[in-house]
């Protein structure tokens, strides 16, 4: 494969938009307002049992609730590279699960301001760029 012929994927389709500055793409409840990460493709909400849910545009800030950093490379099917952090990260409408940016691990703290960020995950087995949402620490 030529640099020409590498691609960039999505780790999975739908879980963000492609604007400019791109935001997570999220699933609300029009009968009682619950939030969903990623977009339920089922479209009935597991809160109320309504059908019919809506995408939503997620908010690209949040503060990190809690973290880990990996060391160990997880399975055959992960294709970033280690050490990594990963956690959960609290927007103003819902907790989501997300990699953080390669920044130096030392440095994230519970309560942080991030923002998100589509970076380069690792390769796929052809050779294309695997992307992934991840966020970043930000200076309030």
């Amino acid at each position: 494969m030529t640099a020409n012929d590498k691609k960039q994927v999505p780790v999975r389709p739908g879980l963000w938009n492609n604007d400019e500055p791109p935001s997570l793409i999220g699933s609300q409840c029009p009968a009682c307002g619950e939030v969903f990460f990623p977009k339920r493709e089922r479209g009935i909400c597991i809160h109320c049992q309504h059908r019919g849910l809506e995408d939503c545009q997620l908010s690209r800030r949040g503060k990190v609730h809690s973290f880990s950093v990996i060391m160990q490379q997880p399975t055959q099917f992960f294709v970033g590279k280690v050490p990594y952090a990963y956690g959960i990260i609290v927007l103003p409408e819902v907790r989501v699960q997300a990699h953080f940016t390669s920044c130096d691990f030392k440095d994230l703290r519970i309560g942080m301001p991030v923002e998100l960020v589509i970076e380069k995950l690792g390769d796929d087995e052809q050779g294309n760029e695997v992307m992934a949402h991840k966020f970043k620490p930000v200076k309030e």
